[in-house]
């Protein structure tokens, strides 16, 4: 057991290891790569400019590459888990904790989905009408699609949480409250990618801060390994922004450059960047 005073809180972590480790690490590296793959055709479907073609030969180095940048940011996240516990264990304040539970709360999406769902709704049909009501119910599923992607590779590993004091490397897959990737992480992110897909300038920046303080909160809290948030909040950003393209294109949602309300002076959008030999983020401001 672990107690929390002025000066902090340690905990001793026992190492566990075994196949079904290594087997999950690779399982979700499969799924960094092949899930942005599957996901990328309706958003180009939806805007055919932001298409780049793949070039006929060097598709299998193409691919070999994704797999070893997903493998290896993972692994560093698994590497840095025990470390970076043992600073927040380290770091714990009155102060702390209180942040750390606004940001459970944001993530917790009994408390606000609700909320965020009819203000959503409400904002949309006020400031852009019936297509407003469309861009709000396609944000919806894309965050229902990115939190769903998340709980279900949570089931699946069932890799024990921080708290538990089973060691990083310890997985009981098929059972409830894991902890493999950060639900809390992956529904914040997801309502983020979400707003960024539906609007245009800044609305989403907002959204992003609040997301990563969430996953912040998830590790002080001692509620989640780095590398569950990792996890968690890039498969919510990546599933949720390219399923809400996607249901936009259902919907017929067309893009127009209207945002709703007045922009800011320097609009950001950051997007996946799946092309060629590249794979991560692209930011695009606007003129």
């Amino acid at each position: 057991m672990t107690s929390i005073g002025r000066c902090g809180a340690s905990r001793r972590i026992t190492r566990t290891g075994g196949p079904r480790a290594g087997l999950a690490i690779l399982g979700v590296a499969w799924l960094l790569l092949t899930l942005p793959l599957a996901a990328q055709d309706p958003a180009s479907a939806r805007n055919p400019n932001l298409a780049v073609p793949e070039p006929a030969d060097g598709e299998a180095g193409q691919t070999w590459r994704r797999v070893a940048l997903a493998a290896g940011v993972l692994g560093g996240a698994f590497l840095l888990d025990e470390h970076v516990r043992g600073l927040a264990l380290d770091h714990q304040g009155p102060l702390g904790r209180d942040l750390a539970e606004a940001g459970h709360t944001y993530g917790d999406w009994e408390r606000t989905a609700p909320l965020l769902a009819g203000g959503g709704v409400l904002l949309g049909v006020a400031l852009d009408g019936e297509r407003g009501l469309r861009r709000a119910t396609s944000a919806f599923f894309g965050v229902f699609a990115g939190s769903m992607s998340n709980t279900v590779l949570n089931w699946t590993l069932g890799r024990s949480r921080p708290r538990d004091e089973r060691g990083v490397l310890h997985f009981d897959p098929f059972r409830g409250n894991a902890s493999l990737g950060s639900g809390h992480t992956a529904y914040a992110f997801a309502i983020a990618a979400a707003v960024d897909e539906v609007t245009d300038g800044g609305w989403a920046i907002p959204f992003y801060v609040a997301a990563a303080g969430t996953g912040l909160a998830r590790i002080y809290g001692d509620r989640h390994w780095l590398s569950d948030v990792v996890v968690g909040g890039f498969i919510g950003w990546w599933v949720g922004g390219l399923a809400t393209a996607a249901a936009e294109n259902w919907l017929g949602v067309e893009p127009s450059s209207a945002s709703l309300g007045p922009s800011p002076p320097a609009p950001v959008r950051i997007r996946p960047l799946l092309a060629g030999n590249a794979l991560g983020l692209q930011v695009q401001f606007q003129q």
